[in-house]
């Protein structure tokens, strides 16, 4: 079995090493900075489209003309995609949150989330009470304290609007996924989706927000939780691994809940600025823009 022994090197050492492979640095201060701040390990995954790649000794080595500029230009990118795409799932969250403690509740009662009738019968109930129980005594949030101190004669868990608040929302689009269509109905129609698609589309709208959340790189990404393809929406999410897919997906939601939103503007706005980056990498068609799904949100004024 191969052993690791790569030793660790200072920030001079690495510009030396990338020089060697044909990088072109302009301002060594500017570099060392990036390097010492960055960090060369997560800059590394944006110097690949720059290199030649392969599995030869020289699949370091860098194409003629590329700069350490355009690497952390790439990077820049990269973070301001993922600020975008949080400021989404922001809403998004927020909206599913809201809405699964808004009419289940009034027709259920404020502790719906604990009865087993209101799921489908494969699902595993009692490991989803243990992992809300779970959340509940790791939380630091002042509400559940609160709650567990004003009401020490019951019920011990908190109504649903407290408990859809500390819970991930990995778990929170379980629950769209698992509770019975009945109990769903109004939520999806609010989306104008399918209870699969709805549960699936949050599922990678989760996956994405964790991939952000953890600086991960959003811009080439192929992605390993993908959304249905909801037959209105095939042609946009063909493929459906890429960023332009979860790009849809994301718009699709948010003109539900404000239809007057601007994120397809500043999304193309964002592409407009780093028009050297490839956008063809995140699945975008060439003509993306002018494609009906996105041509309306385009033309809207920003607000």
């Amino acid at each position: 079995m191969k052993r690791f022994n790569k030793p660790a090197l200072s920030g001079a050492d690495q510009l030396t090493k990338l020089k060697s492979r044909g990088l072109l640095v302009a301002d060594d201060a500017f570099a060392l900075r990036r390097l010492r701040h960055i960090g060369y390990y997560r800059l590394s995954g944006y110097m690949l489209p720059f290199q030649i790649g392969g599995s030869d000794k020289d699949r370091h080595t860098f194409r003629p003309d590329t700069t350490f500029e355009q690497i952390v230009r790439l990077y820049v990118f990269d973070r301001k995609l993922r600020l975008l795409v949080l400021d989404a799932v922001e809403r998004i969250e927020i909206s599913v949150r809201a809405g699964l403690s808004g009419q289940i509740a009034v027709a259920n009662g404020p502790h719906w989330y604990e009865n087993p009738r209101l799921f489908d019968r494969l699902f595993n109930h009692e490991r989803h009470l243990e992992e809300i129980d779970r959340h509940l005594a790791n939380s630091t949030d002042v509400f559940i304290d609160h709650y567990n101190n004003k009401y020490q004669g019951g019920p011990p868990r908190p109504p649903c609007w407290m408990v859809f608040e500390c819970m991930p929302f990995g778990t929170v689009s379980k629950i769209v996924k698992w509770a019975i269509p009945k109990q769903m109905s109004e939520l999806c129609a609010d989306y104008g989706l399918p209870q699969n698609v709805l549960a699936s589309w949050l599922h990678a709208v989760s996956y994405a927000r964790n991939l952000c959340a953890h600086h991960s790189r959003l811009w080439n990404r192929t992605l390993t939780i993908t959304p249905i393809q909801a037959h209105r929406y095939r042609t946009e999410l063909t493929p459906n691994n890429k960023f332009y897919a979860l790009a849809v997906v994301i718009q699709v939601i948010l003109l539900a809940i404000a239809p007057d939103n601007t994120w397809a503007q500043r999304l193309a706005k964002l592409l407009d600025e780093h028009s050297d980056v490839p956008i063809t990498s995140m699945g975008f068609p060439p003509e993306w823009r002018d494609r009906p799904f996105w041509s309306a949100s385009l033309k809207t004024d920003e607000s």
